[in-house]
């Protein structure tokens, strides 16, 4: 479960990135990432940005805590995650087109 999360986390953020990228943009910051989705693309909903950046603050957990996630929180937010994921590449697919 930890690793998948680790997974969607680092799509969630290559998304983001090739997004920014497109865009003329350049960020090392992970937070900057999320606040970069939040002021300039408001097709995503608060909660979908919240979602990220939570997924963000797991995945920090993760990697410096040692922090082990219980499939409990899979079973509650893959679909989320998966519709964010979905909705960053369909936005990549059209800005590279």
């Amino acid at each position: 479960t930890t690793l998948i999360v680790e997974g969607y986390y680092d799509i969630v953020k290559e998304l983001i990135i090739a997004i920014m990228s497109v865009n003329g943009f350049k960020t090392t910051s992970h937070e900057l990432l999320v606040g970069y989705l939040a002021e300039f693309y408001k097709e995503f909903s608060s909660a979908e940005i919240i979602t990220i950046a939570q997924l963000r603050k797991t995945r920090n957990d993760i990697s410096y805590r040692g922090t082990m996630i219980k499939p409990e929180y899979l079973n509650r937010k893959r679909e989320d995650i998966l519709n964010v994921i979905a909705k960053l590449k369909e936005i990549v697919v059209k800005k590279i087109s």
